[in-house]
């Protein structure tokens, strides 16, 4: 069916602005540094049943059902220890005084092909101990109404800012693609968190995206300099990066980053500066970035290639690793390192 230029516009405007209402109100929902918003009336009424919208609720069930998944490394409850850390307002704001000490990655990149041959099945040491604020204390109800309440245990609160960029981007995706009158096969990027969007009426081979795995954030006085580490090809799922090198602020003498550790109550010491993972739905995609970081180098590897995660990750020693799951999804494995790819 052909669509005069005109009746395209008119659509994409419609669609942006029903896009632009949504995530209006989706902030309004879960902003961690807005004192009105629903999360955060939650985090002050504590020791009660609190009724919650259906989107609060979803995205707290799915975050507690990833706490057993990461060993209890990737948990909600982790508010009070950013604060702690000097993360009370939005990013922008926080003070950045000088560069943060990263490491520069070189042009010649040396790159480990790790397959589950050479991995040793390593476990997470005393992961049982993990259980960070007690998750279990949390309770959800849905009544029969419909209505959806939550518990939070006196002395608890939440942070939902990384399972909400994942859930954001798949909503929108799914909505752009799915729900939306023409149903456009779509590319969502929530701050490097994307969702890829097929209509249910796809009748032609479902579209290829190309997406850049970025260097590491690497900052000095006059700029910033933007590489790409590799190229992948995406037509269906999510991918997600996270790491320790951009969200980084100055507090109390010392580089703080919004990656913490739960056992240690402060910003994690981890060899992966950076993890990159591809999965089915971003909020998964997102969370196993996240735990690949927490985990360190030699953990993350075993986990991934055990469960055949495509994963690429960055350590502090400049060398990119990649899980032989990943290496389908290279479209310009070149930027890597021609040699070490193998046939």
């Amino acid at each position: 069916m052909q669509y005069s230029a005109i009746a395209i516009d008119q659509q994409i405007a419609i669609l942006t602005s029903d896009i632009q209402q949504r995530l209006t109100h989706w902030e309004h929902t879960f902003n961690r540094f807005d004192e009105t918003s629903e999360l955060m009336r939650l985090n002050h009424h504590t020791d009660q049943w609190r009724q919650v919208s259906a989107e609060l609720f979803e995205v707290l069930q799915r975050a507690i059902h990833f706490v057993s998944k990461t060993q209890g490394l990737v948990t909600p409850t982790l508010l009070k220890d950013l604060w702690n850390a000097g993360y009370k307002h939005s990013f922008e704001t926080l003070p950045k005084v000088s560069v943060p000490p990263l490491p520069v990655i070189s042009s010649n990149l040396n790159v480990n092909l790790n397959t589950n041959t050479n991995l040793q099945d390593t476990s997470i040491t005393n992961a049982s101990k993990l259980d960070h604020q007690h998750i279990e204390r949390i309770q959800l109800c849905q009544l029969a109404d419909g209505q959806h309440q939550v518990y939070l245990p006196a002395g608890m609160a939440l942070d939902l800012n990384g399972y909400v960029k994942g859930w954001c981007a798949m909503q929108l995706a799914e909505h752009i693609s799915r729900v939306h009158d023409w149903q456009f096969p779509c590319l969502v990027d929530m701050g490097g968190d994307m969702a890829i969007g097929i209509p249910r009426a796809q009748i032609d081979k479902p579209m290829t995206w190309g997406v850049a795995v970025a260097k590491p954030y690497v900052a000095n006085s006059e700029h910033v300099q933007e590489e790409d580490i590799a190229i992948l090809k995406l037509s269906s799922g999510a991918v997600a990066t996270s790491g320790q090198d951009y969200r980084r602020w100055w507090h109390e003498g010392r580089w703080q980053h919004h990656l913490i550790h739960p056992r240690y109550s402060c910003s994690v010491n981890s060899d992966v500066l950076t993890a990159t993972v591809l999965a089915t739905d971003t909020m998964t995609a997102e969370v196993y970035a996240k735990y690949c970081v927490l985990l360190g180098v030699t953990e993350a590897m075993a986990w991934l290639n055990k469960h055949h995660i495509a994963a690429l990750l960055i350590d502090t020693n400049n060398k990119v690793l990649m899980t032989s799951a990943m290496r389908p999804n290279l479209v310009q494995p070149n930027l890597l390192h021609p040699d070490l790819i193998p046939g």
